[in-house]
C-alpha cells in the first residue's frame, strides 16, 4: 500500500499514524518536513477475500506534544480486490441431458449426449437414465450405456451465501463455500466449459473464457453478509430460465435441508459443507433430511483433496 501526505505549513510535523479501523494496528509515519509531500509504503497481507481497504483509513496526529488529536479521512485513489482462494478441481460432471451449445460438436470420449460408444457395468453414481435394461436382464446385473460427450458442457453454479445457514469466520462454511464455487468456476472454465453463477443478488449467464472467470471472482470478492437465501436464488426468473446441462448447488447441511423439497432440484448435484467441521460450533436446529450429495466436504483440510478427487467423475475417470 502507498499513502501520500502533503504538509503545506513551513514547520515539520511528527506523530502521524494511519489506521483503517479503531482497535486495529496502525502505521506510524516518520517526520514530514515543512512544505513537502511524503510517501509511505507498507505491505498488506489480506487473510480473506474482499475489497481493501474495508473503509477509508483515518489519518491522525497528536502534534505538538499530544495536546489534542486531529483526525481526517484519507482519500482512496484505488482499491485492492482480493479473490477467494481456489484449488484444482475434477472434471465437469457427466451430463445427463441433451443440452448442447450451438456450434459445438460431439467427440469420441465418454459422456452422455452423443451416439452410443459401448456398454459397461454400472458404477455407483451413474444416472439411471443410462441403464441398458435388455443387457442388464441378460447378464443379471446392471449395465449402462456409454455415450459421446458434448465438447462444451453448460454449467450453472448456485451458491447459498445466506449467513443464517453457515458458520462464521475465515474457516467457517460460508467462506469455504465461496472458495468452492470459485474453484469450480475457474477450473471448469479453464477446461472449456461454459459456466454461469448465481448468488445473492448476482446472476451471470453461462459463458466461456477468462473474462467470465474474472467477473465471477470479482463478484465473489465483493459478496457481503446480507445475501438472500438459496431458495430465492434458485426461484428467481433468470436462474429458472437457464437451460444448463449441469447444475451444482454449494451450501451447508442446513441450507440443503431448506430446499430439498423443490421439484426442479431433482437433477441438481449438491456440494455440501458439514457445519460441525468448520470453525464455529453450530447451535441451530438439527438437520432432519438431506439430499443425495454429489460432493461431501466435512472439514477445511478435506476440501482441496475432495474437489480434485472426491466426485464420481474424478473417481471413475473419463
Amino acid at each position: 500500500m502507498t499513502a501520500t501526505v502533503a504538509n503545506p505549513l513551513p514547520w515539520p510535523a511528527w506523530g502521524l499514524e494511519i489506521r483503517e479501523r479503531e482497535g486495529e494496528p496502525s502505521v506510524h509515519w516518520p517526520a514530514i518536513g515543512g512544505r513537502t509531500r511524503s510517501t509511505l509504503r507498507w505491505t498488506l497481507s489480506p487473510g480473506v477475500r474482499g475489497v481493501y481497504p474495508k473503509e477509508p483509513p483515518g489519518v491522525s496526529s497528536g502534534f505538538p506534544f499530544g495536546l489534542w488529536d486531529v483526525r481526517r479521512r484519507a482519500v482512496i485513489e484505488s482499491e485492492l480486490i482480493v479473490w477467494p482462494r481456489t484449488f484444482p478441481v475434477g472434471p465437469v460432471p457427466i451430463l445427463d441431458g441433451d443440452e448442447v451449445v450451438e456450434g459445438n460438436v460431439t467427440r469420441n470420449r465418454i459422456g452422455s449426449t452423443g451416439d452410443m460408444l459401448g456398454v459397461r457395468p454400472y458404477r455407483r453414481g451413474d444416472s439411471p437414465r443410462r441403464i441398458h435394461w435388455a443387457q442388464s436382464a441378460r447378464h443379471d446385473r446392471l449395465i449402462v450405456c456409454e455415450l459421446q460427450s458434448n465438447s462444451r458442457p453448460v454449467v450453472l453454479l448456485a451458491l447459498d451465501a445466506a449467513a443464517s445457514v453457515h458458520t462464521s469466520g475465515t474457516d467457517g462454511t460460508r467462506e469455504w463455500a465461496i472458495r468452492v464455487v470459485a474453484s469450480l468456476a475457474t477450473g471448469w472454465l479453464d477446461a472449456g466449459a461454459r459456466v454461469g453463477a448465481a448468488f445473492g443478488e448476482v446472476f451471470f449467464p453461462p459463458l466461456a473464457g477468462t473474462e467470465q472467470a474474472t467477473r465471477i471472482l470479482d463478484a465473489l470478492a465483493r459478496l457481503g453478509d446480507d445475501a438472500r437465501p438459496l431458495s430465492d436464488v434458485l426461484g428467481s426468473a433468470p436462474v429458472r430460465s437457464v437451460r444448463s446441462s449441469v447444475r451444482v448447488v454449494v451450501t451447508s447441511d442446513a441450507g440443503s435441508d431448506a430446499v430439498t423439497k423443490r421439484a426442479e432440484l431433482a437433477d441438481v448435484r449438491w456440494a455440501i459443507l458439514q457445519r460441525s467441521g468448520f470453525g464455529t460450533e453450530w447451535g441451530g436446529d438439527p438437520v432432519c433430511r438431506r439430499p443425495k450429495n454429489w460432493l461431501d466436504l466435512p472439514t477445511p483440510g478435506e476440501v482441496p483433496h475432495r474437489l480434485r478427487h472426491g466426485t464420481a467423475e474424478a473417481s471413475h475417470g473419463p
